[in-house]
């Protein structure tokens, strides 16, 4: 047996009932999670404890997440780390992809 830890998954998004959806989902799949709600709790969360994965609402209400984006791939630590765009809205998909996201998950609406 492995001694691995867990992957960790930063999610970046302002919906409480999505984020907690896709936590559990996450955590069923054998992934730890930090949430960020905001710009700079995303930012902190990637200087003091990189994560593996970044996975990022699209169209924040409060903050740009090409910025948030921009931000991660300047620091030499997170610079290649994986980061995933999500939204319901399809249209979002270039903006996030030449902002420096390596892929577009497309949200389902519920």
């Amino acid at each position: 047996m492995g001694t691995d830890s867990p992957k960790t998954v930063l999610i970046v998004d302002n919906q409480p009932r999505e984020t907690a959806a896709l936590q559990k989902q996450l955590a069923f799949a054998g992934f730890r999670t930090e949430i960020a709600t905001r710009r700079a709790g995303a930012i902190r969360i990637v200087e003091e404890h990189p994560p593996d994965i970044v996975l990022i609402e699209a169209s924040l209400s409060d903050i740009d997440s090409v910025e948030v984006v921009a931000f991660i791939r300047s620091d030499l630590r997170a610079c290649r780390m994986p980061i995933l765009a999500m939204s319901v809205l399809p249209h979002m998909k270039g903006r996030c992809l030449k902002g420096g996201c390596d892929d577009f998950l497309r949200k389902s609406l519920r």
